[in-house]
């Protein structure tokens, strides 16, 4: 089975976009919610309020009481005014979630590729010389890497040699 390598370019890639939309999802989720059709805004002081403290506390948009059923002009206008802000807020929150779950996917994703890659086992070292009983000047190999062949009769002569050991007069 193979299994794809992917380069670290890649890897660095997947971690820089990953990080780069959970930046733009956390961004959304703490920046204030638009004002609505209705008037005001969608927050309890004179600033709108981020997405994520409306999305966890849906009370505190700022609204104040909901009317009474005999003020039915009032009525309509509050519920018009926590419907869009409401609608606003789950808007922000399914279009930041989501992005957010994906950007942390691609930011481990990426950051398990590089930690695969720096942690890949090193190359199996080449074999070691063969361990023999024999002095190094009967082994048959030779450290410049060639295996020279052995010769018990020691080394050859170029031409015929004296009983001296010097060249042979003809």
């Amino acid at each position: 089975m193979r299994r794809l390598v992917a380069s670290p370019w890649l890897a660095l890639a997947l971690v820089f976009v990953g990080l780069f939309g959970a930046t733009v999802a956390v961004s959304g989720l703490w920046a204030p919610l638009p004002p609505p059709k209705a008037g005001g805004t969608c927050g309890p002081g004179l600033g709108a309020e981020a997405a994520v403290a409306a999305l966890v506390n849906p009370g505190s948009i700022g609204a104040g009481a909901e009317p009474p059923v005999t003020k039915k002009a009032a009525r309509a206008n509050w519920s018009q005014f926590v419907s869009e802000c409401q609608s606003a807020t789950d808007h922000r929150a399914l279009v930041t979630i989501p992005l957010l779950a994906v950007s942390l996917v691609l930011a481990v994703g990426g950051l398990m590729l590089l930690w695969r890659r720096v942690e890949r086992p090193a190359a199996p070292a080449p074999p070691a010389a063969p361990v023999t009983d024999q002095p190094w000047w009967l082994h048959p190999t030779d450290p410049a890497g060639g295996a020279p062949p052995f010769n018990p009769s020691g080394p050859v002569a170029a031409g015929p040699v004296s009983p001296g050991g010097g060249p042979a007069t003809v």
